[in-house]
């Protein structure tokens, strides 16, 4: 009996611990939202050559969130600045727990921003919230779960949704729910909207699903490029954006029956045709 009491309270120590988790994530995101700005003006061009200001998200100071150094990859602000034509935008993130500095640059950016009208929703997925750690051997395709529909609009509110996505699990294992993501973003959102994935370079469990997706996938990698994510790309006529690089799978690239396109640095394209 006494065994069996403190494998309890040890259990009841550890959920308190990982139930805690969510709140100091949601906190530290907020602080990193309200942090002093450097009030750079960014002047940038978009795809049809007009020209855009945009305010840099970029802190006076260093934060961190989950212990990761926002200063580090700017990946998302710089996609971001790239890309002033990325208005009402579906944000679709990877939310599990090498991710969650990157939901602070998009909330940031959005924040310091809102003349643009980046983000028309949001979704952020876990990839099964803990099955695995619950017993669950399988993560069916398509229906995983862990996807969360947080009210950007409203700071409290979505730090709350933030909160609560932390603390349902982080996945688990290496491959993510992406598509069912989008697929979830899509059924949620009419508007015709393109999607901005933020995800990170591991591989998609569900890309056999990617010919369910209608509109544009355009997504943020926030270290390596992975080829799960130039199929998922390519095939919504999309684009990839990396640290130190870019590729547009636009019409521009299948108006021509593209065979591929090769990875350029600098916003170049570069298409082979039939």
């Amino acid at each position: 009996m006494k065994n069996l009491l403190r494998i309890t309270i040890v259990v009841l120590a550890f959920s308190g611990i990982a139930n805690a988790q969510g709140a100091v994530i949601a906190e530290e995101i907020r602080s990193y939202m309200n942090a002093e700005s450097s009030d750079e003006v960014i002047e940038v061009k978009d795809k049809a050559g007009k020209t855009h200001y945009v305010r840099s998200a970029a802190t006076t100071s260093t934060h961190h969130i989950g212990g990761q150094n926002t200063s580090t990859n700017t990946v998302v602000f710089d996609a971001f600045n790239a890309h002033p034509e990325w208005q009402n935008m579906n944000v679709v993130v990877d939310w599990t727990g090498s991710m969650y500095s990157y939901v602070g640059q998009v909330v940031r950016w959005h924040h310091l921003n809102k003349d643009k009208q980046l983000i028309n929703s949001m979704v952020l997925f876990n990839d099964g919230d803990d099955k695995l750690r619950q017993g669950n051997k399988h993560k069916p395709v398509g229906s995983t779960g862990g996807i969360y529909f947080p009210d950007h609009l409203e700071i409290d509110s979505f730090l709350k949704t933030v909160a609560l996505a932390v603390d349902n699990g982080g996945g688990g294992d290496g491959p993510e729910n992406d598509v069912e993501a989008i697929i979830a973003a899509q059924a949620h959102d009419q508007t015709g909207s393109d999607f901005v994935l933020i995800a990170d370079g591991t591989s998609i469990r569900d890309i056999a699903l990617v010919n369910q997706i209608k509109r544009p996938v355009h997504v943020i990698l926030c270290d390596h490029v992975t080829p799960d994510y130039i199929t998922l790309a390519r095939a919504t006529g999309g684009s990839i954006t990396w640290p130190g690089g870019y590729t547009d799978y636009s019409n521009q690239c299948t108006a021509h029956h593209v065979t591929y396109c090769n990875h350029h640095h600098t916003h170049d394209v570069a298409c082979h045709v039939h």
